[in-house]
């Protein structure tokens, strides 16, 4: 009996454990659930939608958007990389109404942002228990599902099959430490990635991984980096004129923005800072924090270091301006709204990618490649290790590692501008040139996701 045919009674079982390991996961989490549920509010948006409860309005949008398209994006890089992808399928396919769902709250916020009116048709992805993918399915009754990047849901992918809506993964990658876990559990893995349609993946190394933990090589083609795509929309002189002005950040000014920072990165660059200060007075630092919670404890950092700081939210309200008196230095800007990072990188003179210095994987360094400005990264670069690669080779990327080379690489391109411009003339042309993942994408959408009856080719 060979994989397809066994395909029924092999999958069953894992799924039935997979459900109780989730359950005795959830058990474990109860305790800070329960916490963070009655002392913020942090979960009661969506928890009901995480059960696949929905109010009769949303209900009947449902009703009303049968069948829909239905893409699934995390959280605010995955719906950023996607929106020009959702918005080329709205344009080719009108009739064809979208559901977006995200995990995080931000995601969501990202969604109505980017998309305008389709923005509302978004809800929070369930709980990936049978009972409740089950019971989401026959509400939304898609037409498809599109998965962005890793989001691998083993129930949600079987309930989607069950209801026979072709799946596809979209800008699909499989980072090392996903792949070593995955590699633990292939065996459960392969049914599961048996019932995706098509696999869209980033890279020829993405390929070959997900081929080797199951996916059928006739199914799985490279079609490049959405996020090569996602920052065409360079702003105009006039709107980042706007920007600095907004910012309160003079003609002479440089500025180092440190986007996507997570906990431990935050305190080096604040030292580094207060050690650039003294070579470089009218330097300013905009600190992006990953999770926005983080900007009070990044505020905590700054008073400590005798370093003045203040919220970019709070600044554009006039209620934040430094005293004439301030013993504080510099000036330090919390970047504490949600979608305006890319934006923020066109005000750079040079940008530090974080979650790079700590071992996270990093975060999206074509943002800053995209406006033209040199991009420093930490070593725990894995996530996004082709396009790192693909930037220090054509020297607008530099890696570090430690804090220490963070500082004398940011000093060096401070002191060179000749440097700097040539760093970010070569990240402009690596973007330009590595563009296409979205129309890759569509043309696979089209033929095989829309069209699931047509014989597939793809990675052999």
């Amino acid at each position: 009996m060979n994989l397809l045919q066994s395909q029924n009674v092999s999958s069953k079982a894992p799924l039935w454990l997979y459900d109780l390991l989730l359950l005795g996961f959830c058990l474990g989490q109860m305790p800070r659930f329960l916490f963070e549920y009655f002392t913020t509010t942090k979960y009661k948006e969506d928890l009901g939608q995480r059960f696949g409860i929905y109010s009769p309005a949303l209900r009947r949008q449902f009703q009303n958007l049968r069948p829909a398209a239905w893409i699934h994006a995390v959280s605010v890089g995955e719906v950023v990389a996607a929106t020009p992808l959702i918005r080329e399928l709205s344009a080719r396919y009108p009739d064809f109404p979208l559901i977006i769902s995200t995990v995080t709250r931000s995601g969501r916020q990202m969604v109505k942002k980017s998309l305008g009116p389709q923005g509302d048709q978004s809800i929070f992805l369930p709980f990936d228990f049978q009972w409740i993918t089950e019971r989401v399915m026959r509400l939304i009754r898609p037409r498809f599902l599109l998965l962005t990047e890793t989001e691998i849901w083993p129930n949600l992918i079987h309930s989607a099959a069950r209801h026979k809506a072709p799946i596809m993964l979209v800008n699909g990658r499989i980072s090392s430490r996903s792949y070593q876990r995955y590699r633990l559990v292939r065996s459960w893995l392969r049914p599961v990635l048996d019932k995706i349609r098509v696999f869209g993946m980033q890279s020829d190394r993405d390929a070959a991984r997900i081929i080797s933990l199951g996916a059928d090589p006739k199914r799985v083609f490279v079609t490049g980096n959405l996020k090569f795509d996602q920052a065409a929309s360079r702003i105009s002189p006039l709107e980042q004129e706007s920007l600095a002005q907004g910012l309160r950040l003079s003609a002479d000014a440089a500025l180092l923005v440190a986007g996507s920072t997570h906990r431990g990165e935050e305190e080096v660059l604040i030292g580094i800072y207060r050690q650039l200060l003294s070579q470089f007075p009218n330097l300013a630092l905009l600190i992006a924090p990953r999770y926005l919670p983080q900007a009070q404890a990044i505020e905590a950092l700054c008073r400590q270091a005798g370093v003045y700081c203040e919220r970019k939210s709070l600044l554009l309200q006039g209620q934040s301006l430094k005293p004439a008196d301030s013993q504080k230095i510099g000036r330090l800007i919390i970047l504490d709204t949600i979608g305006e990072l890319s934006k923020m990188y066109s005000l750079a003179t040079v940008v530090f990618v974080g979650g790079s210095l700590v071992p996270v994987g990093g975060h999206n360094l074509l943002e800053p490649a995209t406006y033209g400005k040199p991009v420093l990264f930490g070593p725990y670069i894995d996530n996004f290790r082709q396009i790192s690669e693909l930037l220090k080779g054509c020297g607008a990327g530099f890696e570090v590692k430690s804090g220490q080379e963070l500082k004398a690489k940011i000093e060096e391109l401070l002191q060179d501008r000749a440097a700097r411009d040539q760093a970010g003339r070569a990240a402009w042309r690596a973007v330009e040139e590595n563009r296409g993942a979205t129309g890759k994408t569509i043309n696979l959408i089209e033929r095989y996701v829309i069209k699931p009856e047509s014989k597939l080719v793809g990675y052999e």
